[in-house]
């Protein structure tokens, strides 16, 4: 006699053990997530940064960079008190300048040191657009050497470094200090 189907049983075990195999797994599918969102959040800042020293070329003018540190918000306008007094957009001034709010992916934050993530607690946020982290001049160049970091409490942070002179970008290793591949 020849069968047709499964019985209840033969179904409820492949069940769990699809339901074991999940749960075995979620943990590890959740952190290369975590991870990748911080690659995601470098990576945002890094273009953002391109584009702020290809405007201050164009138009041979200063654009800061500045975030809401201990969150994922940043802003990025003509270093001008114009544009930062008030949370003003430079409204009616001369030609449009590049203008840019935006948040990193979601629970990733901004932070100058990467011992900041090392509880499980989130930081504080600080005062909004309080910390500038970089200035590009109308050279090219940058008013100063930067560091900033991207993570989440109890994971290791990734970081960007500007270096003054020369203006150029290289990802960090957060937990040697020492320049990464990007």
């Amino acid at each position: 006699m020849s069968r047709r189907g499964f019985t209840l049983l033969e179904l409820m075990l492949v069940m769990t053990i699809i339901v074991i195999a999940a749960a075995l797994t979620f943990p590890s599918f959740e952190a290369m997530l975590a991870t990748t969102n911080e690659y995601a959040a470098r990576d945002m800042v890094r273009a953002r940064w391109a584009e702020m020293r290809a405007k201050a070329l164009e138009e041979n003018r200063s654009y800061r960079f500045a975030v809401t540190e201990n969150t994922g918000k940043f802003r990025v306008a003509p270093d001008d008190d114009a544009y930062w007094s008030g949370g003003s957009t430079g409204d009616g001034i001369e030609d449009m300048p590049l203008i840019i709010e935006g948040d990193l992916p979601e629970g990733v934050l901004f932070t100058t040191s990467a011992e900041a993530f090392a509880g499980e607690a989130a930081p504080a946020p600080g005062a909004q657009w309080g910390l500038t982290v970089a200035v590009y001049l109308g050279e090219g160049i940058a008013r100063d050497d930067a560091e900033i970091f991207f993570g989440k409490a109890g994971q290791r942070p990734l970081g960007l470094r500007l270096r003054a002179l020369t203006g150029a970008v290289s990802a960090i290793d957060s937990s040697t200090k020492a320049e990464a591949q990007p």
